[in-house]
């Protein structure tokens, strides 16, 4: 089948007219983007990776270069969504440990909460300096040194302080780890 266009314009398509066809239907091409719901930075994005791959890829002759950039368009769009869809489900899953839930069930988060509460309490127990230094090097982020500094005593005092605050979170964590194990234990009746 012949195309009725002149030798010379299937010439400048053969070496670079799809790239000037592309750059000459730009607005158009952009608009078609948009009436798809792709989002106008995301547009350009495409429009930029439809240049690349025409920069890239060795093409013969083509019948329709305006349909070919279209469907090129079309296909990029497409697999964007399918990646953004992939990238969206993995994520998803990695910060809740879900099967694809989209947030923690509510136990889950009365169950952390319970948790938090019983450790600060565990926490609260402790002399005011070690909390104060815990807050300040945990919470804060102020260096060991500059709390030893601010309060006048030594950098292994510093250190002894958040030994015992560490000491009492783990006894807090297995305390409450052993309470989880024995409720498991007792509630499916096999502890009769």
């Amino acid at each position: 089948m012949t195309v009725n266009m002149p030798e010379a314009s299937r010439q400048a398509l053969g070496e670079g007219g799809l790239k000037q066809l592309c750059l000459s239907l730009r607005s158009e091409l952009k608009r078609f983007l948009l009436a798809r719901r792709v989002s106008d930075t995301d547009a350009d994005d495409l429009l930029q990776d439809l240049f690349i791959r025409l920069e890239t890829t060795a093409t013969g002759p083509i019948r329709a270069p305006r349909a070919y950039l279209y469907q090129m368009l079309n296909n990029l769009a497409h697999l964007r969504r399918r990646t953004e869809g992939r990238r969206d489900a993995r994520d998803g899953a990695w910060l809740y440990h879900t099967e694809g839930d989209s947030a923690p069930n509510p136990e889950t988060v009365l169950l952390a909460r319970d948790y938090l509460a019983r450790i600060q309490d565990q926490l609260d127990v402790l002399p005011e300096r070690t909390m104060y230094i815990f807050r300040q090097y945990r919470i804060s982020g102020a260096s060991q040194k500059a709390i030893a500094q601010e309060l006048g005593i030594s950098l292994s005092a510093v250190e002894k302080h958040l030994q015992r605050a560490y000491r009492a979170v783990i006894e807090a964590r297995q305390s409450l780890d052993g309470l989880g194990a024995t409720d498991k234990g007792g509630s499916d009746g096999s502890a009769s």
